[in-house]
């Protein structure tokens, strides 16, 4: 029997949860103002400038809540990854009353600190990428669904919209509707109630509703995303599906820490066998959310190379397993004790690294070379910046910014005076959503300034065949000292005059 003292005791712990993670969003927005945006980042930036149903690279939801956050903080660095630490907020909400419905109190506790603390999660929440908008309305979506499942039968509509807004954020949200089905056809309880009645269904079609106009936008830009996916899934040759496994498996043992994921694997097993064998309903609803993930994405790996991420939404319900366990193995006696407390100390330590690298170079601990770091791409983009912006004014006239990708073009937008459109002419390099955004015919005559990631000077004849004439620049060398003595980045710069147009088709590789 449910007494005062102990709704009372509910409230006081939520209040404090919900404090905490307030806390936590307002240092992660102190963080999110304090670095230079990612390469991809900035990309994602200009695509909230053109908004669309669908982009060639990804699915749209992402552009519009980066627009929303711009248009409260202005387009800063804190404008444009507000939405993540958002998200990972919301995610962790969600994460939270999920745990408390299925376990308890005490395993929604852990399974809070768990979301708030693993490095994948850590970083996800201050870096803007699908993941963390993807993981929101993921996270949102097993919860209602869970709650429709027991309580709430019209919840099925609003799970539907909320899978449907998932997908939209990133393609696999899709699997959240075979993990679904998966658990219907495992659970006796949810097969007998759920399999002939029409709200299951439903809330399918409301969901590929809401994905439909994604599918639409496809049709009518000659399948540009669908192009895009088989290229990624073509990266590399199916006989190299070992390889490809472990790599990833030894990604996850960084990104969620050794001890973290190790309990996962192992609650894959356990709570496979709690949730069929012991018909133990809701944890059966998480592991049929969570296998279907990230079998999925082993699946894949055996036939291509994978990002370290793709298998992210696994760990929503995955995580309240791996609680779960946990407070099991805490309860346990010492050994328990000690391996809860390892785990959490290790995860905390990985996560602090991958936000403070610093706290490695202090000790001398750093990478071989500077181009392995990845924390090196938060640098030097201002200092591009102005660097154009000199070309800029030594040129007269206005130039444009162009590169051969979408990395440079973008960080150049960002961080250029005024924000200006900047362009990619694809000269001899892949397709990028740039090019259903510049029309290169009402360029022709104009002078240019070209960026280039590398000091090579592989693609000047390129640039000889479209200007009348090309003037390298001295490249600007970006330094990071300490810990590096030698440049992270070489910027090639070259003044280009008269452009004089060409044919995208002709000059684009891979599409």
């Amino acid at each position: 029997m449910t007494t005062v003292s102990d709704i009372q005791a509910a409230r006081r712990r939520d209040t404090a949860v919900g404090g905490f993670l307030v806390i936590l969003t307002l240092l992660r927005f102190w963080y999110d103002s304090r670095h230079e945006l990612l390469q991809d980042e900035a990309y994602y930036w200009q695509w909230s400038r053109h908004l669309d149903w669908g982009f060639y690279d990804n699915t749209p939801l992402m552009a519009p809540i980066i627009r929303f956050f711009t248009l409260l903080f202005g387009s800063t660095e804190l404008g444009v990854r507000a939405g993540a630490s958002v998200c990972a907020l919301i995610a962790t909400v969600f994460i939270y009353l999920l745990a408390k419905r299925v376990f308890g109190p005490t395993v929604a506790l852990v399974s809070a600190a768990l979301a708030s603390s693993i490095p994948l999660f850590a970083a996800g929440a201050v870096i803007m990428t699908q993941d963390p908008v993807q993981l929101a309305f993921w996270s949102a979506t097993v919860y209602v669904v869970y709650r429709a499942f027991t309580d709430r039968p019209r919840w099925w509509i609003l799970a539907g919209a909320l899978a449907g807004l998932t997908a939209q954020a990133k393609l696999n949200g899709l699997l959240l509707l075979p993990g679904v089905f998966l658990y219907i056809l495992l659970s006796k309880s949810a097969r007998e109630t759920w399999l002939r009645r029409p709200e299951p269904y439903l809330a399918g079609v409301i969901a590929l509703a809401v994905f439909a106009p994604f599918l639409w936008w496809n049709h009518t830009h000659q399948n540009a995303f669908w192009t895009h996916i088989h290229a990624m899934g073509s990266r590399s040759s199916g006989h190299d599906g070992l390889k490809w496994l472990f790599r990833f498996l030894g990604d996850q043992l960084l990104l969620i820490s050794p001890f973290v994921f190790l309990t996962y694997l192992y609650s894959l097993y356990s709570a496979g066998k709690r949730g069929l064998a012991l018909r133990e309903d809701g944890v059966l609803y998480l592991w049929c959310i969570s296998i279907v993930v990230f079998g999925a994405t082993i699946a894949v790996t055996l036939r291509s190379k994978v990002e370290a991420n793709w298998a992210v939404a696994a760990y929503i319900t995955g995580l309240v397993l791996v609680a779960d366990l946990l407070v099991r193995a805490w309860r346990s006696g010492a050994v328990g004790k000690a391996f809860v407390g390892i785990s959490g100390a290790f995860a905390i330590f990985l996560a602090l690294v991958a936000l403070f690298p610093s706290l490695l170079y202090g000790v001398g601990v750093k990478f071989p070379h500077p181009d392995q770091d990845r924390t090196n791409e938060l640098y030097g983009w201002r200092a591009m910046g102005d660097r154009i912006t000199r070309e800029k004014e030594a040129m007269g006239g206005d130039p444009f910014v162009f590169g051969l990708n979408y990395r440079m073009p973008s960080e150049a937008a960002f961080y250029l005076p005024g924000q200006p459109q900047t362009y990619s002419l694809f000269l001899n390099y892949k397709a990028s959503e740039y090019m259903f955004w510049e029309k290169p015919e009402t360029l022709r005559g104009r002078n240019a300034i070209f960026l280039n990631d590398t000091d090579n000077q592989d693609h000047f004849d390129d640039l000889r065949a479209v200007f009348t004439r090309i003037d390298p620049q001295p490249p600007l060398r970006v330094y990071r000292n300490p810990p590096y003595t030698s440049p992270i980045r070489t910027v090639q710069i070259v003044r280009c005059y008269g452009f004089k147009g060409y044919d995208v088709k002709k000059w684009q590789d891979g599409w």
